[in-house]
């Protein structure tokens, strides 16, 4: 390649580099610096007398696709191409720079998935692939990637498959919270939010809608049915409730030193016990849902570890569509079915 640039350096009639798959054989960051050489000489001529080198190039490569603007990016999919530069597709100037700046290498995935599903944090990014597997929806399986925006910023990255006519087919879905509380919600545990009882049906469809606003093509939002990713879990099922106070107290355990092997199994089972007591004592499933959530609410827990601890007894706890909150079985099969 380096070769063929000293001799397209001296051509005068629009010298022309193809490249085909640059990142064959090549160590990761060897990558990146290829592509710092090839955008320099497409963006410098050598003389006066001698314009620049185009460079084509096809790649599968994450590192190269996030080493790249992506105003110069175009996607191939099923056949057609979909060019990404400023007025093709709804990202505007602000939303460029943005992504030049953050879209790194492991949200560059997004450019070679069947389906992506975009999500606020960590926890998401751990569990929800693990619950897709749960309920027969493989993730891997149906070519899902998942970006982890670490905030509220989901359109920044969702507007890269929004343009006007013909619509790039890749399934999107923009997973978030309502950030609603139920009633029963303490006012330490509630914060600023708002509660769900105490707006109107009509202020609660408004809210959900403005969560919803940027929707178009093949972009979905699915939010949450009442509060958090968390407490939606823990409230979406008896099952579920177990499931997440498991984790949750393995996550409090977590904070200070790893638990061992025979502490987990003392803390699920202890876990198992009380969400049990709770049923028999008829304590209603939302109530439950609140005392399960309280701890990562406050801080005694981390909520990226409890969606660890989530996964992991996922890994031997049998759950079904029925044990899911809906807005998560919505999403999954979406994202496993052909747009």
């Amino acid at each position: 390649m380096a070769a063929e640039l000293l001799l397209l350096g001296n051509s005068v009639i629009a010298p022309l580099l193809l490249i085909e798959e640059p990142e064959a054989h090549l160590h990761p960051q060897l990558q990146t610096r290829i592509m710092d050489l090839l955008r320099d000489r497409a963006e410098t001529a050598n003389t006066v007398e001698t314009p620049p080198v185009q460079v084509i190039l096809t790649t599968h490569s994450p590192n190269l696709a996030s080493a790249i603007p992506v105003e110069h990016l175009t996607l191939v999919a099923r056949g057609s191409t979909f060019r990404l530069a400023p007025g093709l597709t709804k990202l505007d100037e602000g939303d460029y720079a943005f992504l030049t700046r953050f879209l790194d290498v492991t949200k560059a995935n997004l450019f070679f998935a069947r389906s992506v599903a975009i999500v606020e944090g960590d926890a998401e990014a751990i569990v929800l692939p693990a619950l897709a597997q749960a309920v027969g929806r493989s993730f891997s399986e149906c070519g899902v990637s998942v970006v982890n925006v670490g905030g509220v910023g989901l359109f920044r990255y969702s507007r890269i498959f929004q343009r006007e006519g013909e619509q790039i087919p890749v399934a999107v879905a923009c997973i978030r919270d309502r950030d609603l509380v139920p009633a029963g919600t303490s006012a330490e545990m509630r914060k600023k939010l708002k509660c769900s009882v105490e707006m109107t049906k009509q202020e609660i469809e408004k809210h959900v809608a403005g969560l919803k606003e940027e929707d178009s093509g093949h972009v979905r939002t699915f939010v949450s049915d009442h509060w958090t990713l968390e407490y939606d879990l823990a409230a979406g099922s008896w099952a579920m409730a177990t499931l997440m106070h498991q984790a949750v107290r393995a996550a409090v355990a977590s904070k200070t030193a790893w638990p061992t092997a025979d502490r987990l199994a003392d803390l699920d089972r202890l876990a198992q016990e009380e969400v049990k007591k709770w049923r028999e004592s008829n304590v209603p499933l939302e109530k439950a849902a609140l005392d399960i959530y309280e701890p990562l609410r406050m801080g005694r827990g981390s909520k990226p570890i409890a969606a660890h601890h989530a996964a992991r007894l996922l890994q031997s706890t049998p759950v079904t569509d029925e044990d899911l909150p809906p807005y998560l079985v919505a999403a999954f099969t979406y994202l496993c079915s052909e747009v």
